[in-house]
């Protein structure tokens, strides 16, 4: 399988210092989700994907993995915006 990872740039909206809590329309760019209103399983799956294709461990960015996690948790709800 072939992930294309989204790209971050430009996703602190031009902040400097701290970065603006992320917001559920970036985390879906973020997951590669298209539909208005995924399942739980939906994101659960995109995460699990985009996690293995970009695994610290394998070389991947911890940073990235980090966004990966924090998409997932605001998309889930478990992290307010």
């Amino acid at each position: 399988m072939n992930f294309n990872l989204p790209s971050f740039s430009g996703m602190a909206g031009g902040l400097q210092g701290f970065e603006s809590p992320m917001t559920r329309a970036e985390a879906k760019k973020i997951l590669n989700i298209g539909s208005v209103a995924p399942s739980k399983d939906t994101v659960r799956e995109a995460h699990r994907r985009l996690l293995i294709a970009n695994h610290p461990d394998k070389g991947g960015s911890t940073y990235i993995a980090s966004k990966i996690n924090e998409a997932k948790e605001v998309m889930l709800g478990k992290k307010s915006t």
